[in-house]
């Protein structure tokens, strides 16, 4: 005996849900096979869900294409190399005996070491590009002489270019998630609805023979499987 189960795919509710919808009206009348509720819930939910999904795709294309995005990696190579040449140029001042070695802390350094601090991570460089860029008004606030070769000016161009385009991907990923997650709270709303749909096709063909209420049925989407052991038996008795 066939049974039916329920879209486990987005794709699949709306592809049920169109089907129901459209067979509910042939040639301009309507059917009577689902109530007038379910009709006008299926019809409304069908558009709504439509179009969150619709811009679920949209975002999931645009990050694609940003992914690996040319501009965005020669700004994040570029705020990296010149957040990390300051810090060099700056130790290298400091072992000259040029600016004092406690001025290190000004910009988050330790004060005992001369390490360039690890500026893999998109984060990393962030964080590291506004401490330097902190650190470096504070000294000259003091007086201190301006550093150059690479000039603070150029650091921040730098920097800012980097982290318009950075705050942009993040903006773009959180509407990706913000769209998920409305698709996701609809789905118990959109499956409750096609089972309650399924359920009034069902009865509308009750008295049908059996291949044809199957076939009437699925003209309305209802998706039916048939179960593995009967196919096995069907198959053994062939």
């Amino acid at each position: 005996m066939p049974y039916r189960r329920l879209p486990n795919t987005d794709q699949a509710r709306l592809r049920t849900l169109q089907k129901a919808v459209d067979s509910s009206v042939q040639n301009d009348i309507y059917t009577n096979v689902l109530s007038h509720d379910t009709y006008y819930k299926a019809k409304n939910f069908l558009q709504k869900f439509s179009r969150e999904v619709d811009a679920y795709k949209r975002c999931v294309a645009e990050q694609s294409r940003k992914r690996g995005n040319e501009k965005y990696e020669k700004a994040l190579k570029q705020a990296r190399m010149y957040v990390s040449h300051f810090i060099q140029v700056l130790s290298m001042s400091i072992m000259r005996g040029e600016i004092a070695r406690s001025k290190r802390a000004y910009y988050g350094l330790p004060v005992d070491e001369d390490t360039i601090p690890n500026l893999f991570s998109e984060v990393a460089v962030l964080e590291w590009g506004e401490k330097v860029i902190e650190g470096e008004r504070l000294r000259q606030k003091e007086g201190g002489i301006p550093i150059y070769n690479p000039t603070m000016g150029r650091v921040v161009v730098e920097y800012e270019l980097f982290k318009e385009l950075y705050e942009k991907q993040q903006m773009l990923q959180q509407r990706t998630a913000d769209a998920l997650k409305n698709i996701s709270n609809m789905r118990p709303e959109g499956d409750a609805i096609i089972f309650e749909a399924w359920s009034e096709i069902e009865r509308a063909f009750a008295d049908f023979p059996m291949e044809a209420r199957l076939k009437k049925c699925a003209e309305y989407g209802v998706i039916y499987y048939t179960r593995t052991d009967r196919k096995k038996a069907e198959k053994k008795n062939d």
